[in-house]
This record gives structure tokens, sequence and C-alpha cells, in this order.
């Protein structure tokens, strides 16, 4: 049993570097056939190649990366996010490749916030974006490409920070809305009281209609108190409010505009 032992070991020993060699020029060999058709715009043949390559080999992070590339040229963008971060897995990259990736990863997060229908449903990938272009820019501070879009992905977090704001407002509006009409009524009542008051201090003597006048006269001027006091908190409220969204708009200005710039880093 031993030599049977020793015989299949040295044929293990012999044949894993033969079947390895193999499985590198299968993977060497679709993801160059994915970079041809990737160069000929055939993403979706480039997409199959690159998969194919993986397939032999799941940690081949060249295929991983250009897998990212050719989903994000189909607007597959969290797919693309998804690759691009199996990409950065590789232990041994050099800071320049790990901020390609990190700022085409980052588009492809921007790309997926942009889809949404409101901008308040894209905040979570805008802050995504942000934080990516924020780690290309550590790994690479010269990137004017990386340092334009982080420009772009903070105006696009700060449109749906507002947006989400503007919702919850209205929310409170309503509200607001629906206290005001509560308390109407509540006003309405109070009058029906107050006729009913009325007439029974008609059934009173004088010294008693007087006494009520004057306790009716003091709580009208509370009343009216109290409701100056709403009025001004409400304008002074107001005024914040305004004062921020004019800073808001000046801080808006300082951003850069337009739209961003969808390069991808080649390899």
């Amino acid at each position: 049993m031993k030599p049977f032992k020793h015989i299949t070991l040295l044929l293990l020993l012999v044949l894993l570097p033969a079947l390895l060699s193999a499985q590198n020029r299968t993977v060497r060999k679709e993801t160059r056939q994915g970079n041809r058709e990737y160069k000929a715009q055939h993403y979706d043949r480039a997409e199959v190649n690159y998969r194919r390559a993986l397939h032999s080999d799941s940690t081949a992070y060249r295929a991983q990366y250009n897998l990212g590339n050719t989903l994000y040229r189909q607007k597959k963008y969290d797919e693309a996010a998804t690759h691009y971060g199996s990409a950065l897995q590789q232990p041994d990259l050099d800071a320049k490749k790990r901020s390609q990736i990190l700022h085409n990863r980052g588009n492809s997060y921007l790309k997926a916030g942009l889809q949404k229908e409101n901008r308040s449903e894209g905040m979570q990938q805008f802050q995504q974006a942000v934080n990516d272009y924020q780690e290309a820019l550590k790994l690479n501070p010269k990137n004017d490409d990386t340092r334009y879009n982080l420009s772009y992905a903070k105006k696009m977090l700060q449109q749906a920070q507002q947006q989400q704001q503007q919702q919850g407002g209205g929310q409170d509006k309503n509200k607001d809305q629906k206290d005001k009409d509560k308390n109407k009524d509540k006003g309405n009542n109070g009058q029906d009281k107050q006729q009913d008051q009325q007439q029974q201090n008609q059934q009173q003597n004088p010294q008693q209609q007087q006494n009520q006048q004057q306790q009716n006269k003091q709580q009208k001027q509370q009343q009216k108190q109290q409701q100056q006091k709403k009025q001004d908190a409400e304008r002074l409220l107001e005024a914040v409010k305004n004062n921020e969204k004019n800073t808001m708009k000046e801080n808006a200005k300082k951003v850069e505009a337009g739209v961003p710039r969808n390069i991808e880093k080649d390899w």
C-alpha cells in the first residue's frame, strides 16, 4: 500500500504544475479575448469571456476588474460595483491600481444613484461614491478626474439630503394642517359654549353679568397674547429656514457644476 501512496503523491506533484499552467493559459486566453471584444464595444461578448476566465479562476483580479468595466458600460452599475470590490481584495495591488479601482467603483455608485427616480432614493449610493473618491484621492492626490467626480458626488448627496428634508417638511406641514383643523373645531365648540354662557348670563343679575364680562375680556386678552406669541415664533422659525436655504444655495455655487466624467481607468 505504501508504494502505491508514494506513486500517487509523485503523480500529483508532476501533474499539478501542468494543471495550473493549463488553467492560467485558459484565464489569459479568455481575458485577452474579452479585452478584444471590449475594445470593439461588444460589451455583452466581453462579459461572457471575462466570466469564463473567472469560472476557471475566481481570484483572477484582472478579469474581475475588466468585468466591472464591461458591466459599467452596459449600465449594470450595481453589479459593476460588486466586481470592482472583488478586484480590491487582491492583496498585492499597488497604490495606483487600487486608486483606479476605487475611482471606477465610485463612478458605479454615482451612476446607480442617478438612476433613481428621486435624488433622496440615491442618497446611500452618493455617500458610497463620495467615500470611494476620497479614498482614491488619498492614494493618488493628483487625479483631477477623481477630484471632479468627488465634487459632483457631494453635490448630488447634498441635493438628496435637501430633498429628504423637504419631504419630511411636507409631512410636518400636513400634521400642522390637521392640528389647525382640529383647533378650529375646538374653537367652534368654544364659540357655541360661549353663546350658551351668554344666554345663562342674561338670566343672572347685573353684578354677575358685569363680573362675567370682565372675565371674558381677560380671557380674550390672554388668548390674543398667546396667539401673538405663536405667530412670532412661526415667523422666527421661517426666518431661520430661509437663512439655512440661502446658506445652502451659496455653498452649492461653490461646487463645480456639470456632469460626472464617465472615465473608467484601464490597465
